[in-house]
This record gives structure tokens, C-alpha cells and sequence, in this order.
């Protein structure tokens, strides 16, 4: 690890460990589902508020939480965490999803079932930003631990990088003018 991606990785854990909303959500996960991450836009939008000396309303996005249980078949789990977050956090979003069944519903642009994802790292590695492919959780040593496939690098320089792994350009492209990035 450069000094460079050390540096980044120290301003993003010390963002995320001093915003008191983000850290009691992660303690909760933790507890609750312990193999989960908090990801995507939440992280991305909490680095980009920071470095444009902003603070980020949690209320304006959904949060996503993901995990890996390759042997769950149903919603099960999903469903659990789900509610029991908006239990906990009544005034978020929450989208919860298990990423070894994103095979069986998510469909490329043709139509064709994606193959099945092994892991938390192979489903961020197809995310289709690589600034929003990044993933936390606190481990059960109570430290958080970091899963970003494509490094911090992008999410530090506001770069919003297509990843070509699963979706096209102009699908990439759509969902920046969507989202008025």
C-alpha cells in the first residue's frame, strides 16, 4: 500500500468513525448482521460533502447494505436486517441485499442472467462506478474494515469512472445525468 492510498484510508475511516450517525449504524449492523457493509452511495456522499467542506444528510439517500451468504435461497435474512434497521433508524432508506442472489433477478442489458457472484469483493468489482464500489463494516474486533476493489483513489479526486465490467457506457452515462452528479 502507497503512502498515498494509506492517507486516504486514514481520512475516510476518521470521517466515518467521527460522523456519529454513520458509527451507530455500523455498530448496529454489527450486532445485527455481522457479515454485513454499509456501501455505495452513503460512503461516496459522505467523502464527497467532506472534501467540498460540506456535511451530508443521511436523509437524502438510500442506504445500501450488502452481504455474502451463499447459502441463504430466499429473502430471509434480507428481510430481517432490513426491518430491523428501519426499526432502529425510522427516518432512513434502506436497501439491504444479499449478493450471492443478485444472479437470480439482475439482468445485464440483453437480457442474459449475470453468472452468480462469489463474493463481497466480485460483486464490487462489477459495480458500474468505480468511486461507489466500496464497502465497510465493523469486524468483531470492533476496527473497521475496508473492501474498495478499485482503491480510494477516484472517490478522493471526485472522479466518477465507468467500470466496463457489467453495464455499457451509455448506461453509465445515464445514471450520472440521472443522478445529477
Amino acid at each position: 500500500m502507497t503512502l498515498y492510498q494509506i492517507h486516504h484510508r486514514k481520512i475516510l475511516f476518521d470521517l466515518i468513525l467521527n460522523t456519529p450517525e454513520l458509527y451507530a449504524m455500523l455498530k448496529q449492523l454489527a450486532r445485527i448482521e455481522p457479515r454485513a457493509y454499509l456501501s455505495a452511495g452513503v460512503i461516496r456522499n459522505t467523502v464527497w460533502a467532506f472534501l467540498h467542506g460540506q456535511t451530508f444528510d443521511l436523509n437524502d439517500s438510500e442506504i445500501d447494505v450488502i452481504y455474502y451468504d451463499g447459502q441463504e435461497r430466499n429473502n430471509h435474512v434480507q428481510q430481517r436486517v432490513k426491518q430491523t434497521l428501519e426499526d432502529l433508524f425510522p427516518q432512513q432508506q434502506w436497501d439491504v441485499v444479499n449478493q450471492a442472489l443478485v444472479h437470480t433477478w439482475y439482468r445485464k442489458e440483453n437480457g442474459e442472467q449475470i453468472q452468480p457472484i462469489a463474493s463481497i469483493e466480485h460483486a464490487l468489482s462489477l459495480w458500474p462506478e468505480t468511486a461507489t464500489a466500496i464497502a465497510l463494516r465493523l469486524n468483531s474486533s470492533g476496527e473497521l474494515e475496508l473492501i474498495a476493489p478499485f482503491g480510494l483513489q477516484d472517490l478522493f479526486e471526485l472522479r466518477l469512472c465507468w467500470n466496463p465490467a457489467l453495464v455499457s457506457y451509455t448506461t453509465f452515462k445515464n445514471r450520472v445525468e440521472s443522478k445529477k452528479w
